[in-house]
């Protein structure tokens, strides 16, 4: 439904040179080659929506508004179309189910926060147990409710420093004492010099709190530049009817574990891409509109050749990258996560390894002889990336290519938001932050694989996207082992 969306806001941008007749032709075809397995959607919906796709969309043609009003009437049925389906014992893989509903989520607007505890009352602590048809009708009727009210205090470390008086929603320091006192908060512990008290619609806590911190944000630059005035604000933010302090940092999960394998962090010499790199991903958890601009360009400035006509080929090789580097940084996580106080062969050899491509060497082989695989904690996760491995084992290439598939329908996504925002001045995209949430920890992984290629054997990005693509290319179903060894 997001992408829908997406599609409707990509064709009125494409008159101003914003987004190119292709880039909307790539998203339509793309969108109409997905419908295909999504039982969210009723097969005379997908047809018609398939036709429209088809055909040459153009702001104020007589498409565009039949693929909007079909988009809100699939929104309207999508978790509870599933839940039919499933009840119904349709044969689909649970980690499809699992992605489409909660992705529906969260581009619903609900947080991640919001979700997992909704998700986790109902798996362990409800005295109901859930078929999962009955989970998707409650996730249904989750999903259509209207956001709510909330009202959100921001605290500020410093005066505004304004000479006039102060906009109606900022608050001083005794007034921000008095709300917190008052809403069962210990003011005692709170450093501020005054706050934003701000009434926001949200569909949760955590999305409020994203929200006011976004306004505040707008605010704070604005200040900067209005008056050359720097605001410093706390690290949580206060929800009325929530007694705990939510966090306002964010973490976009972008991971370059490379830098501290090799010895690097600290690491100073003649500047490189790479390095660039690295500071441009510095900004991947600041405000939407930075971190997109950021993250784009960190993959540009390692991956754009000479000769390329567009710079979207850039997000291509790097999608290759993830998907080479992917079964073993899968396989190592599954052996570090053998049950460390249930004693087992397997658990014993993982103990003897000396590196991460003997562990995920090991892990394959268990996996591809079944043998038993003790498990520290909850499982289900654990099953599910065994189930992936099963998949690989048996046909890497097609396996590898969609997981290749994926990271570019996410790179290609984050370019177009980069243009939006910078061509088009867009600063409330429909995609934006989605585009984020799925891209921001791939960029981490597609370049911890260049900074160690960089760093251990001098080997330039492009190169290793060259290298990561004939591999895929070339890769056997015969030669299951071979996916270890991708990137070497």
């Amino acid at each position: 439904m997001l992408s829908l969306r997406e599609l409707l806001e990509a064709v009125e941008a494409v008159p101003a040179g914003v987004l190119s007749d292709k880039a909307v032709e790539w998203l339509a075809n793309e969108l109409s080659r997905t419908l295909g397995p999504d039982e969210g959607i009723a097969p005379h919906s997908r047809s018609l929506l398939q036709r429209l796709l088809g055909s040459p969309l153009r702001p104020r043609s007589g498409e565009l508004p039949a693929v909007h009003r079909l988009t809100e009437e699939m929104d309207a049925s999508y978790l509870s179309r599933w839940a039919g389906q499933i009840a119904l014992g349709i044969q689909v893989k649970p980690e499809r189910v699992a992605r489409a509903v909660a992705s529906h989520l969260l581009d619903s607007g609900f947080s991640p926060d919001f979700l997992h505890r909704w998700l986790t009352y109902r798996l362990v602590h409800s005295t109901q147990t859930y078929l999962l048809p009955e989970l998707l009708e409650e996730a249904h009727a989750l999903a259509r409710t209207q956001p709510s009210r909330f009202q959100v205090l921001l605290t500020v470390q410093n005066a505004l420093g304004l000479q006039g008086p102060p906009p109606n929603e900022w608050c001083g320091a005794p007034t921000v004492s008095k709300w917190l006192l008052t809403n069962g908060f210990d003011a005692t512990r709170v450093r501020q010099s005054g706050g934003w008290l701000l009434t926001v619609q949200a569909r949760d806590a955590f999305s409020a709190v994203e929200r006011a911190s976004e306004t505040v944000e707008k605010l704070a630059a604005r200040l900067l530049i209005g008056v050359g005035h720097r605001m410093r604000h706390g690290e949580h933010a206060y929800v009325e009817g929530i007694r705990q302090p939510l966090p306002l940092r964010r973490h976009r999960r972008v991971e370059v574990r490379s830098l501290e394998r090799q010895d690097q962090l600290f690491a100073s010499g003649p500047p490189s891409r790479v390095d660039a790199a690295f500071e441009l991903l510095g900004q991947l958890d600041a405000p939407a509109v930075v971190a997109v601009a950021a993250g784009w360009a960190a993959i540009e400035a390692l991956l754009v050749a000479p000769e390329d006509g567009q710079k979207s080929p850039a997000g291509d090789r790097l999608a290759a990258l993830v998907a080479c580097s992917f079964p073993r940084a899968e396989l190592t996580l599954l052996a570090s996560l053998q049950g460390k106080n249930n004693a087992s062969p397997l658990q014993e050899q993982v103990l003897k390894c000396t590196s991460n491509h003997e562990r995920s060497s090991l892990m394959l082989e268990a996996i591809r002889q079944a043998q038993p695989l003790p498990w520290e904690g909850p499982v289900w996760s654990h099953q599910a990336a065994v189930a992936r491995m099963e998949g690989l084992l048996k046909d890497p290439r097609k396996k590898l290519k969609d997981v290749e598939g994926y990271a570019v329908r996410a790179f290609r996504r984050l370019y177009r938001q980069r243009n939006l925002v910078l061509h088009g001045g867009q600063t409330n995209a429909v995609a934006l932050r989605a585009s984020l949430r799925t891209a921001a920890p791939l960029i981490g992984a597609g370049i911890d694989r260049i900074a160690h290629a960089w760093f251990r054997h001098g080997v330039q990005p492009l190169e290793l996207a060259v290298k990561a693509r004939h591999r895929l290319d070339l890769l056997e179903s015969k030669e299951p082992l071979a996916m270890l060894d991708l990137l070497e």
